[in-house]
């Protein structure tokens, strides 16, 4: 039987909703130029560090789509032009109900620091549903079309993302490594902290503190059972990962 497989983590570059200080959850814009930078710059970490995918997954939304094209033409990985990048609807982000859309600092001040980080960072806790209309629009919206009923929810809390990614890291994930494929996920600030809390067996408190920056790839390696070598994995740019994960933390989190 091979060695396992690595598997490297990345948040997509910044979406210009983003970069406005957004609620952008399950709606779909484009990279803004410093986030199509930050993909390009994670591209480079890669191909410094060998880092060749055998497999490539996304989200199904854009920002993720964008990540993934310019990493692999970084990367122009060697007798592979082709690579298949699969998109996946449990690695999209979590709906942020009737926050969606909206600009934090005006919630923070309308909510109260309490209310906004129990809907906004909690294990269980869920904003209000979004109106009927803005769900319907994104439920026939290109990233969603054809995707089952409990792709597109009203609201959701982290611990409804990690029950879909749970079960995406026993049907895909693990099977891939068992067989030493290298796989690259490319997704988003909920859904990697949900795999983190899969893989590093992560408490409630844990991680509701963790925040993971855009741009920065977390390198998992693994013993023969599938167990992180080092919990929480290895950024490839430490000391840039920790900066850019503290301004996430002081603007109030993933």
């Amino acid at each position: 039987m091979p060695a396992p497989g690595a598997l490297v983590l990345l948040r997509h570059g910044q979406s210009v909703l983003n970069a406005q200080n957004r609620f952008t959850g399950l709606l779909d814009p484009p990279l803004s130029a410093a986030g199509e930078g930050e993909a390009a710059a994670a591209g480079a970490l890669l191909a410094a560090a060998t880092f060749f995918p055998d497999a490539v997954y996304t989200s199904t939304l854009s920002r993720t789509h964008q990540t993934a094209r310019i990493v692999l033409d970084v990367l122009d990985l060697p007798g592979c032009p082709a690579l298949p990048v699969v998109p996946a609807w449990e690695l999209n982000e979590r709906s942020y109900g009737s926050l969606t859309g909206k600009l934090r600092e005006e919630l923070l001040s309308e909510l109260g620091p309490e209310v906004f980080r129990f809907w906004r960072r909690s294990f269980y806790g869920a904003p209000p549903p979004m109106p009927s209309g803005q769900l319907a629009a994104i439920r026939h919206s290109r990233a969603f079309a054809g995707l089952p009923p409990e792709a597109v929810l009203a609201t959701e809390s982290l611990c409804g993302v990690v029950k879909r990614v749970r079960n995406f890291w026993h049907q895909h994930l693990r099977r891939r490594l068992r067989e030493g494929e290298d796989v690259l996920v490319i997704g988003h600030g909920n859904s990697l902290r949900a795999l983190c809390f899969v893989l590093d067996r992560l408490s409630h408190a844990e991680v509701e503190e963790l925040n993971l920056p855009t741009g920065q790839p977390l390198v998992y390696r693994f013993t023969p059972d599938l167990a992180p070598m080092v919990r929480g994995g290895e950024y490839l740019n430490p000391l840039a990962a920790r900066t850019a994960a503290a301004l996430v933390a002081a603007a109030g989190g993933t």
